[in-house]
This record gives C-alpha cells, structure tokens and sequence, in this order.
C-alpha cells in the first residue's frame, strides 16, 4: 500500500473550558448579586462587569472589597487578584463578603507618593540625593537595587496576646521590623515583625471594640494562619 493511500486519523483536540462559579457581590447599601464567573476571573473583571451591568461610569475608582465580618477587618483586593483565590482563604463558618463600591485613593500611590512619606519617616540609601522628586521615588518602590526605608511608632499586638505595646517600627524591602531598644536600628536591636511575599494587609476601623486597641484605625498581616496587628 502507498503511503497516499494511508488514511490517519488524529484525536479531537478538545477546547479547555473554565470551571463556571457563582459569587456574591455586596453594595454599600447591602443589596446583592449573583455573578456566574470563571474560575480565573480578577477582581478588575468583577469590577468592569459590574460596571457594564449596571451601566456606571468608569472613572478608575471602582474596586472589590474583601470583608471578613467576624473579625471587623477589610482590604482592596488588588487588580489583578483572582476572586476565587481569595474566596478559598475564608472559613466555611465566617459570613465574610465581597463589597463593590468606590475607592477614590485606589492608585494615589503612583499618583503622589510623596504625600505618603512625610520627610521625618523616611531614610533614602546613601547613594541617593535626599532631594527626591515625584518620579524618583516611585521608581525607588518598583526598583530591584534601590528601596527607601519607612520608619516610625506603631502600637503592635502579636496573635494570642492581650496587651499592646508602642514600638519603633522599621519597613523594608526584606519586611517589617521593630526595635527592641528605642529607635536604634543596630540590627542586633531590630526583630523581624512581618514579611510580605505571602502576607495580606487588612484594615480595621473597630480596633477599639473587637481587639481592645489604643486607637480604631489600624492594619493588620493576615500570614497564612495567624494574624499580627498594628494601630
């Protein structure tokens, strides 16, 4: 037989098709909606959706907030967040909720970083002129060799433990320390606090009432499975 006259017969490439899943979106009024969405889907498309449906302008603000109602504490999911990854972190139990409502400072970041560090908390490398302007220290924060050090007091309270205490807190790229003797940064003084590659930063406006804080604006790391809050 000659090879012309040979008939193969490839198999059907079948098209991957994502996993559909049903999530609730809250309004700052509490109404609800049900949203079918892919297993993929980031917070930017929940928002773009949402948008489209209910016919709103978008002027860059809109954001999809993450609750965890137990606790009092709430973030910005980031843009490019998958909602279904952050859904997989909640305990069964915990009425936690997604919101859909503005955030005006949503990119204030990279519009003025400036306003963010008064002069007296920050400390540039010494390779740098101290005399940083708008661009410059933007780029600092996204550069790989260069990164300024946030510094300053903060109450702290460590997961399991009652009492707070007012610490000199130092932020690095490396993560987040404080000093244990005053405002020295020997590094035999500075014990590491937090890092950030697997950590979630959430806000609390109840600090008071839930975690018996000095203050009721406070953030707080959510590492794996425990927390550690600051005020």
């Amino acid at each position: 037989m000659s090879l012309s006259s040979r008939r193969v017969t490839l198999p059907a490439v079948m098209p991957i098709t994502l996993q559909k899943w049903v999530i609730k979106v809250y309004s700052e009024d509490d109404t609800s909606r049900a949203l079918e969405v892919p297993s993929d889907i980031t917070a930017r498309d929940v928002c773009q959706l949402l948008i489209l449906k209910n016919h709103y302008i978008d002027d860059h603000s809109w954001t999809l907030f993450e609750q965890l109602t137990h606790t009092g504490l709430g973030r910005a999911i980031e843009d490019h967040e998958l909602v279904m990854e952050v859904q997989s972190n909640w305990v069964m139990e915990e009425e936690n909720k997604l919101y859909f409502r503005k955030n005006y400072a949503k990119y204030e970041f990279f519009k003025n970083p400036l306003s963010f560090f008064p002069d007296h908390m920050i400390s540039f490398p010494s390779e740098t002129d101290a005399a940083v302007n708008h661009s410059g220290i933007l780029q600092m924060f996204l550069s790989s060799s260069t990164y300024p050090e946030i510094h300053g007091y903060l109450h702290a309270k460590e997961q399991g433990k009652k009492s707070w205490k007012k610490l000199y807190f130092l932020l690095r790229r490396s993560g987040l320390y404080f000093s244990t003797k005053g405002t020295s940064k020997e590094p035999r003084h500075l014990q590491f606090f937090c890092e950030f590659s697997n950590s979630d930063m959430y806000m609390s406006l109840t600090g008071k009432k839930i975690f018996g804080a000095p203050t009721n604006y406070g953030f707080c790391f959510k590492v794996q499975a425990y927390y550690s809050d600051t005020y």
